[in-house]
This record gives C-alpha cells, sequence and structure tokens, in this order.
C-alpha cells in the first residue's frame, strides 16, 4: 500500500489505470463529497470486494 497525492491520482484516473475507486466513508458522506466514479466501501467489505488481479490500482479514500 502506499500513498498518492492527488495530481497523480487524477492522472492515473485519467490513464485509465485506475481498477477501482472506493470512498470508506458512510453513505451521508459519500453521497455529500464522492469522486465521479467511486464506489461507497465500507472498510468491513474490502476483502470480499478485492479483484482477483493482485496488480490492480485499488484507490481507497
Amino acid at each position: 500500500m502506499k500513498t498518492i497525492e492527488m495530481d497523480d491520482l487524477k492522472r492515473e484516473l485519467d490513464a485509465g489505470h485506475v481498477f477501482k475507486l472506493y470512498d470508506n466513508r458512510g453513505p451521508g458522506s459519500y453521497g455529500a463529497l464522492h469522486i465521479a466514479g467511486a464506489e461507497q466501501l465500507s472498510v468491513s467489505d474490502v476483502i470480499a470486494r478485492l479483484p482477483e488481479d493482485t496488480g490492480a490500482m485499488l484507490v481507497f479514500y
């Protein structure tokens, strides 16, 4: 796991390199503040949703 700056994230999103973008906040905050294209996913559900491709870029915020 590594930290990525917002400018770098935007470049990765624009280039299509991000497999999934997850917002870990509750539904209220997600509804008001999520990045376009992000899915709301609670931390407790992360393991069940991981892709088989261990090289896939997943972004959690």
